[in-house]
């Protein structure tokens, strides 16, 4: 019995050896499909490395894309600077005009006052003027 045992374990072992040393690495096929599955694989390493090319154009490409568009939202935002900075100035220059309107309107009527105030002057003048003489005269006279 012990030496049925022995011979079992060596049988299943010696297969065992046998499979283990079977070589795996190489496969038996026809040159054709060898040269079709050579063909095939080198166009799938291509097509992953074009695939990573593509990948890395695509990054690149966003990148510029969001460089441009940065410096197209700053040129709007000055757009709308220099917008306001015009409507601010027409107001101004508007507030100016206006200014200048009134003023011209009030140096016309001052202007008007001035030469009622300078004939009143001088008629007072000349009234005081003659009274003094009269008076003058009416005292050198008595």
């Amino acid at each position: 019995m012990k030496q049925l045992i022995v011979i079992i374990t060596l049988f299943f072992s010696i297969t065992a050896k046998a499979q283990m040393h079977v070589d795996t690495g190489s496969v038996c096929m026809p040159t054709a499909i060898a040269k079709q599955v050579a063909s095939d694989l080198v166009r799938g390493d291509s097509a992953k490395a074009m695939l990573a090319l593509s990948l890395d154009e695509l990054d690149l490409t966003k990148q510029k894309l969001n460089y441009k568009d940065s410096l197209i939202f700053t040129a709007k935002l000055k757009e709308i600077n220099l917008m306001e900075q015009i409507r601010n100035e027409q107001g101004q220059k508007n507030g100016y005009i206006a200014l200048l309107d009134d003023s011209k309107k009030q140096y016309a009527d001052l202007a008007k006052k001035f030469k009622r105030y300078k004939v009143k002057k001088t008629f007072t003048d000349i009234l005081f003027t003659g009274g003094l003489i009269a008076l003058t005269g009416l005292l050198i006279a008595k």
